[in-house]
């Protein structure tokens, strides 16, 4: 027994040998792992990447982890890996996905990576967060990215993308943000997107993207911004975005959006951007954009939008932006919108409207910028439109407006 206890301490400092040989073997072995992707890169001679060398003393174990852009943690593993905006040049053919066991940031954005992005990218199982934006990427997005089911935040953007968006991505539970914009992907946008229930921000502007909206994506309600902007979808803004209660900005210019503006956008309390311009939207402006009391921007020009203004337009304190040029809209322009104190553009230009000029907009003191032309208006310039002293531009040509010009 006492020969037992005397062996104990014997065996815990063995124990503590061998797992500190595993250690330094499993370091030694990720250093040889990514010294070989170094040496297929175009850059490897490149200053930030010097530091990734094999020691010099032949006693001591190579490790990568006083390298420049490398994370260890306690175990000398490597943990993350950060080179962006390094000029690296090369592709990710040799990077040791397998060999990374630890790995959960990579963030190699800003670079001039090229060549397609390996399906053995889903290796990296305990990755969390990945940036491969602002490099030459091309082909098409990996499906088995999906199998990086710990990813937090993936973004792709400015590369050369194409194909379809893969609807696998819709498995990454605890996706916080996406970023798949400035590619040139196509197809439909997945409705599996509106599984990402943790999603926060959505990039997919500047692609070629097509078809509708897909109504699941107003699931997604911890979503704070919204760039749909600049692709080919087609079809009606799904009411359920009116569910999108953190929703602060939502671009969806340049597309051939259809129909009507939904009345349940008015329910998107947070809003504070909506961008909807060259579309073809049709119908009234929602009354109910009066309830959007953080609304900063307004562009709804370049549609095919009728009727009136509505005077709950004027409830929109915080609006500095309204645009609703080349649309369709008629009857008088609102004296209600007198009350927008913080406005600074108003562009009304190429529509229908009539009646005169509210004496109204000359209460708007931040006011630096007023369209008209173009519509069928009648009276007087009011005499007070530069009383706040901020109005730079002032166009009110092809009306039919009366009296004497304007005095500043």
């Amino acid at each position: 027994m006492k020969s037992l206890t005397l062996l104990a301490p014997l065996l815990f400092c063995v124990t503590l040998l061998c797992s500190s040989l595993n250690v330094a073997s499993d370091s030694a072995a990720e250093a040889l792992a990514i010294l070989k992707w170094k040496a297929s890169l175009q850059s490897q001679n490149h200053s930030v990447l010097l530091s990734w060398n094999t020691s010099n003393n032949p006693n001591t174990k190579t490790s990568p982890c006083a390298w420049f852009g490398i994370h260890c943690n306690h175990a000398d593993s490597v943990i993350k890996i950060n080179l962006t905006g390094y000029g690296v040049k090369g592709t990710l053919h040799l990077f040791p996905f397998l060999s990374l066991p630890n790995l959960a940031e990579l963030d190699l954005s800003t670079n001039e990576l090229y060549g397609i992005i390996p399906p053995k990218i889903s290796q990296l199982s305990k990755l969390t967060y990945l940036d491969l934006s602002f490099n030459q990427f091309s082909g098409q997005i990996p499906p088995e990215i999906s199998h990086l089911v710990h990813l937090q935040t993936l973004h792709l953007a400015g590369n050369q993308l194409n194909g379809s968006i893969p609807r696998e991505i819709g498995q990454l539970k605890f996706l916080t943000d996406l970023a798949l914009c400035s590619n040139k992907l196509n197809g439909c946008i997945p409705a599996s997107l509106g599984k990402l229930s943790r999603l926060v921000s959505l990039l997919l502007y500047n692609n070629s993207l097509s078809g509708p909206i897909p109504p699941e994506l107003g699931n997604l309600r911890n979503l704070v911004e919204v760039y749909l902007d600049t692709n080919r979808l087609t079809g009606p803004i799904p009411s359920t975005f009116g569910n999108l209660k953190n929703l602060r900005v939502l671009h969806m210019f340049n597309n051939s959006l259809s129909g009507p503006i939904p009345s349940e956008l008015g329910n998107m309390e947070s809003l504070s951007e909506i961008s909807l311009y060259h579309n073809n939207q049709s119908g009234l402006i929602p009354t109910s954009f009066g309830d959007l009391r953080l609304l900063t921007l307004a562009h709804l020009y370049e549609n095919q939008l009728s009727g009136p203004i509505p005077e709950e337009i004027g409830n929109l304190n915080s609006l500095v932006d309204l645009e609703l040029s080349e649309n369709q809209l008629n009857g008088s322009i609102p004296a209600s919108l007198g009350n927008l104190s913080n406005l600074e553009i108003l562009f009304l230009r190429d529509n229908w409207l009539s009646g005169s000029i509210p004496n109204e907009i000359g209460n708007l003191m931040k006011l630096t910028m007023l369209e008209l032309d173009h519509n069928n208006l009648t009276g007087n310039l009011p005499q007070g439109i530069c009383r706040g002293g901020s109005l730079e531009y002032f166009t009110a040509n092809d009306n039919q407006l009366t009296g004497p010009t304007l005095k500043g």
